[in-house]
């Protein structure tokens, strides 16, 4: 059962409310977009949602301020860094203060005031005017302001006249207000010249005006409707529609100097009311605010979960979800549970809690055994996976026979290779031998050497039967003790989905887990019950649900042997605080299968790929993976999304430490 709890003020509005809360200043219900030719993108919209809409084909008007295709080309260009944001200045005399004409406004709701109005209005422009996002906070002061008849003139620092002079025909206590530079346009050489900078720069005032300094709260609600891009004709195309959210992300990025400034300014985003039919055109969100905690999708079109599937492995520390008003609630009733399951810091969905703290600090710290020390990666449900590990290696070196009837069945695959080029122990313990390898060459499947398929076939064990005979062809073993010898092992464990389903119920497979070792092991004299020779090995199981006397059965078992090499690659630096710098990856999302690639990329190519990038980044495989699948397997791309969040990235990301 859950129970309610209140939103914390950090939280991004909810549902209706995120409609409700209207801003005079045009900071409030606009739309983000209509389907383009029936696909979901950012387009424009006339007005606050009221329900579907179907219009007809989009197309830039005549008379717009630029074609399609240079505005194609400006906001390309905006997305990228050869380009710096520099505030407008004015010509006045150094010291001086420039002076602007406000009109327009003695018409206002607030003209009923004592003085008309002018204390609000200038208090309004001062906090709209004022720079919030970014690593250079400025505050705007208006130093001097007079009225005559119906015009308000203020008086401002000439590096403050340009905020002042694009809130021209801002909306203000319920008219628009018109702002003009007294004495000229705004000029001086580190003004925006291209046109560009001037995207970057009105992209720039649509994230400021957005955003909540107090609550670190973007509204990025409903951007279809925006007056300002409206005016742009942001809209009016799909190519530029498309291009928009991702130019609006890189000048966030740009406005920081650093990412744990990016990420401690924005900790909530809405993205309500955009008539989003699924993630794709703002996927870069969760690269620019990948430790974002709120996050609002409510009132959209996201009607089945594999249309949020793009962030499933994203958002690591997100604690509030909002995903009300979308045709998601009706289609999948139980699309909370799997929600749920996403993101295991999560607190809220829809405002409803559905973890405690405790839960979730408990969840985040883990259970210290049987692995004191754990690795980076480990998930498991109701101790399925720990106990999984407790019996088998226990049951591999009394009685193989008992442990193959045990969690094997007759679809079970076992296979092994030995690995002979596999770097040594530095420290010289244990001497390469001749003909140390002949227990296992016989059966060995290592890929890299048998090329045809009749051997490779014949080297796959499927079967009880067929794989009790493989374990009894293996030398004896005796692993290390997993509770008083933990640093010897390494141990990762995650839920996976598809799983074939032994009852055939479900045809798209069950959740099962996918469990990876890393440990040695001293091959045994079965005469004389003395250790002979130590070996490393590495070792893969995929478990699916048991039919038979255990609780989970073996789909997939792959034994790597190797000449001993020691454990020092994976003994941690700080075997105390490992727990709970382990916890945030332990989301990190399974392989993919080769039938969810995009189509020309095969699984063989997938792999390399991902070798590739971690060859070139030093990310680990699982980061490369996840960072390919995130740029639908773009490898140019992939690089570029590397170096956009490389420094925000946890130092598990790497194979080893940067430099």
């Amino acid at each position: 059962m859950v129970a309610r709890h209140n939103t914390p003020r950090t939280a991004a509005p909810r549902g209706p409310a995120a409609t409700r809360r209207g801003r005079a200043d045009r900071d409030g219900d606009v739309v983000m977009g209509m389907p383009i030719k029936g696909r979901a993108a950012v387009s424009k919209s006339t007005g606050p949602p009221t329900g579907p809409r179907r219009d007809a084909t989009l197309r830039t008007p005549r008379g717009g301020i630029l074609s399609a295709t240079a505005q194609r080309e400006i906001l390309r260009k905006a997305g990228t860094s050869d380009m710096t944001m520099k505030e407008a200045r004015t010509s006045a005399a150094k010291g001086g203060l420039v002076e602007l004409k406000v009109t327009g406004w003695n018409k206002s709701k607030a003209s009923g005031d004592a003085d008309g109005g002018v204390s609000s209005l200038i208090k309004w422009l001062e906090k709209k005017g004022s720079t919030k996002l970014g690593s250079r906070v400025r505050s705007l002061k208006i130093r001097k302001s007079r009225t005559e008849g119906s015009d308000l003139l203020i008086k401002v620092a000439p590096e403050d006249a340009g905020a002042l002079v694009r809130m021209n025909n801002y909306g203000w206590a319920g008219i628009n207000i018109t702002i003009e530079l007294m004495g000229g346009p705004v000029q001086d050489s580190a003004a925006p010249c291209s046109e560009a900078e001037k995207t970057k720069a009105m992209l720039r005032s649509v994230l400021e005006r957005r955003y909540d300094f107090e609550t670190k709260f973007l509204n990025l609600s409903g951007l279809g409707a925006d007056e300002e891009l409206k005016k742009q004709h942001i809209f009016d195309s799909k190519s530029t529609a498309g291009k928009f959210f991702p130019a609006m992300m890189r000048v966030l990025e740009l406005s920081f100097d650093k990412p744990e400034e990016r990420h401690a300014a924005v900790t909530s985003v809405s993205l309500a009311n955009n008539d989003l039919e699924d993630l794709s055109v703002v996927s870069t969100l969760s690269l620019t605010l990948p430790k974002l905690q709120n996050l609002d999708l409510s009132n959209n079109k996201l009607d089945k979960l594999s249309t949020l599937g793009i962030w499933r492995k994203r958002f690591f520390h997100l604690q509030h979800l909002i995903l009300t008003g979308n045709p998601l609630e009706q289609n999948d009733p139980n699309y909370a549970q799997e929600i749920v399951s996403w993101y295991p810091n999560l607190r809220q969905l829809n405002g409803i809690q559905v973890r405690t703290e405790d839960e979730v600090a408990k969840r985040t710290k883990g259970a210290e055994l049987p692995f004191p020390i754990r690795s980076a990666l480990f998930q498991d449900e109701g101790g399925i996976a720990e106990q999984f590990i407790r019996t088998f290696f226990m049951g591999f070196d009394s009685d193989r026979a008992a442990l193959a009837t045990h969690y094997y069945d007759d679809n079970s695959d076992f296979s092994y290779a030995v690995n002979t080029q596999a770097p040594s122990d530095p420290a010289g313990a244990e001497k390469i031998e001749r003909g140390e390898w002949e227990g296992y060459i016989k059966n060995s499947r290592n890929l890299k050497k048998i090329t045809q398929l009749p051997p490779r076939q014949n080297r796959l064990f499927r079967g009880t039967k067929a794989v009790a005979d493989a374990f009894a062809s293996l030398p004896k073993t005796k692993h290390p003790d997993l509770a008083s010898e933990a640093r010897k092992w390494m141990i990762e464990a995650k839920m996976v989905p598809g799983v074939p389903d032994p009852t055939g119920q479900s045809a798209s497979g069950v959740d099962g887990f996918k469990i990876t070792i890393s440990g040695e092991f001293e091959e045994v004299d079965t005469a004389t019950g003395q250790a002979k020779k130590k070996r490393s090995f590495d070792r893969t199981f995929i478990l699916g649900p048991g039919t038979g006397p255990a609780v989970v059965r073996i789909v997939n078992d792959i034994l790597t042997v190797r000449a001993y090499g020691g454990a020092q690659a994976f003994e941690p630096d700080n075997a105390e605080g490992w727990n709970m710098e382990a916890a945030p990856q332990q989301q990190a999302a399974p392989v993919e299968a080769a039938g969810q690639l995009p189509a020309g990329i095969s699984l063989e190519i997938a792999e390399q790929m991902v070798a590739e990038l971690t060859k070139q980044t030093g990310m680990t495989l699982q980061y490369s993976k996840d960072c390919l699948d995130q740029v639908g397997w773009n490898f140019e791309a992939g690089l570029e999304a590397f170096a956009r969040v490389k420094d925000s990235l946890p130092p598990t990301a790497f194979m080893q430490p940067t430099t």
